[in-house]
């Protein structure tokens, strides 16, 4: 495994943590026009499951601030091709659709929330309540 030396110059960093920390710090600084070449670059990278974690974050960071925006349609109408590369990636964003749509009162089957994620079951589901009377 390939290694690089941490910033203090003490012990070992592995190379597929410093290529993480850098995508997320692409990701803080990307521009929307930037994004779907961002997450496919990521997504190329040879350590899928890192580069995985890395497109997550950024689509939960980013969906959640667009979720109501009028502008949320377009930003995951363009991430669509990119994160196909993804299996995990494409549901993530194929379930924040399904969540804004739940949220805005739009059109939705009740089959795609029974076949989402245990993640956006529970999202969706609110805070427990205690049984009333």
């Amino acid at each position: 495994m390939a290694e690089v030396s941490t910033a203090g110059g003490g012990e070992r960093e592995p190379d597929e943590h410093a290529r993480f920390a850098r995508y997320r710090r692409d990701f803080d600084e990307v521009t929307e026009e930037d994004a779907p070449a961002l997450v496919a670059r990521v997504l190329a990278d040879p350590d899928r499951a890192m580069a995985s974690s890395a497109v997550r974050a950024y689509l939960d960071r980013r969906a959640a601030a667009l979720l109501t925006t009028p502008g949320c349609p377009s930003w995951c109408a363009e991430l669509t091709g990119p994160v196909a590369a993804d299996a995990f990636s494409a549901r993530r964003l194929s379930e924040w659709t399904l969540l804004r749509a739940m949220t805005l009162g739009e059109p939705w089957g009740p089959a795609a929330l029974l076949a989402a994620t245990d993640r956006l079951q529970l999202r969706t589901a609110g805070p427990a309540r205690p049984p009333g009377p």
